[in-house]
């Protein structure tokens, strides 16, 4: 489906908090930019996961907490659904991290850094965010034929840095403006988020399925040394190639 034929197809949203002046701003703001989307607000965990159940929600926007519960005890249960929608979470800090890293690693969600009606309409906006299939989704399977184990959390940092990449329109700067980007959602300093990326290439060579040999000959890599910044770039060559 091209970028123009996302735009056009009605996206179905299910906002939840626990504050229901909050959820009207933002179904009065993503209604008004974007006639695709259609919102529904829900307050309490049981009534949104009844709606999330029936399998026609494509995005989940979650403020944080609801009335019930909050966002570490709610996500779990996403696990159960048949079909999961995309989760933005609302940022507000470690308990929001925490609740992202107990899913598993196919589970499409992200952090809303900051926590703006701005980041959400992008997130919702973004063509690699298809409710069909998620960007995280499309890197696991990728992650999955160069041997990567399902349970390496530093997956997620690199699957982050080509979010970043392929949601701009110019080149961007490896340490500063990609990983700086990833250090923030995450947390973290971007030498930690460095050195993870690091030590995920060092996986990738050790183990050296024949899915990896092959991508570095690919992309021109099979005789120089993988830097993180060519693999973040040959990945989102990829994934754009197969987007075509």
């Amino acid at each position: 489906m091209s970028f123009e034929e996302q735009q056009e197809a009605v996206w179905r949203v299910a906002l939840a908090s626990y504050d229901p002046r909050e959820m009207r701003v933002w179904m009065r703001y993503l209604e008004e930019c974007n006639p695709a989307i259609r919102c529904t607000g829900y307050r309490t965990s049981q009534t949104l996961l009844r709606r999330l159940e029936q399998g026609d929600v494509d995005v989940l926007v979650l403020g944080g907490r609801l009335e019930d519960v909050d966002s570490i005890q709610f996500l779990p249960r996403l696990r159960g659904l048949a079909r999961k929608p995309l989760v933005l979470l609302r940022d507000d800090g470690r308990n929001e991290k925490a609740a992202v890293e107990s899913l598993s690693q196919e589970d499409a969600c992200y952090l809303i850094r900051q926590a703006t009606l701005e980041d959400m309409l992008r997130e919702l906006r973004a063509p690699a965010h298809s409710p069909a299939e998620s960007l995280e989704k499309r890197c696991e399977r990728i992650y999955r034929s160069w041997g990567l184990n399902t349970s390496d959390a530093n997956k997620r940092y690199l699957t982050g840095a080509v979010r970043v990449m392929m949601a701009s329109d110019h080149r961007l700067a490896i340490r500063k403006e990609i990983l700086g980007a990833v250090a923030q959602e995450h947390h973290l300093t971007i030498a930690a988020v460095d050195s993870a990326l690091r030590r995920l290439l060092d996986t990738l060579d050790a183990t050296g399925t024949q899915a990896w040999l092959d991508f570095r000959k690919e992309y021109g890599l099979e005789r120089k040394r993988v830097t993180i910044g060519r693999l973040i770039y040959a990945l989102e060559s990829k994934l754009s190639q197969q987007e075509g």
